[in-house]
């Protein structure tokens, strides 16, 4: 009997397939009306349909950053969709925070725990897709790097 238990984990979703689900990227994007100079705009795309990921899409205005943060014990895939901007990243107490050019078509693996930052400093909006480890986005915001945890 043991041994039919990986056959039916194997099985099971041929038989009772799970459902697509799509999330329009009108829904996803602030309009220009709302998105202002040097403002950030995240919007959750796939959250809540599998309890082993969760994607969001970060917008950055011209000359906007995000939130210095950490995504707990998610592990996270930053893909840049469009426009250039930096990733800085945290390698640690003590040491500085390392600067990765990014452009359209760049990819970006954030282990977890892991302190990180998005700058858009060009005169275009940058989209990021941000895909994490887990059904839920995890966001901690930080006052500063290796900071409190902001509230």
């Amino acid at each position: 009997m043991a041994s039919l238990i990986p056959l039916i984990n194997d099985l099971l979703p041929m038989i009772i397939p799970s459902s697509v689900s799509v999330t329009k990227a009108s829904t996803l994007r602030a309009s220009d009306a709302t998105l202002q100079p040097g403002s950030a705009n995240e919007a959750d795309a796939v959250v809540g349909k599998s309890d082993k990921l969760c994607a969001s899409v970060l917008t950055l205005n011209a000359h906007a950053t995000s939130a210095i943060r950490h995504h707990g014990e998610q592990d996270t895939v930053v893909y840049m969709a469009s426009g250039t901007g930096l990733l800085l990243v945290s390698p640690g107490a003590g040491q500085d925070v390392k600067r990765h050019e990014m452009s359209t078509g760049d990819f970006a693996f954030i282990p977890s725990w892991t302190e990180h930052q998005m700058l858009n400093e060009s005169d275009q909006d940058t989209v990021w897709v941000i895909t994490r480890s887990g059904s839920q986005p995890v966001k901690v915001g930080l006052t500063d790097w290796g900071g409190d945890e902001a509230k």
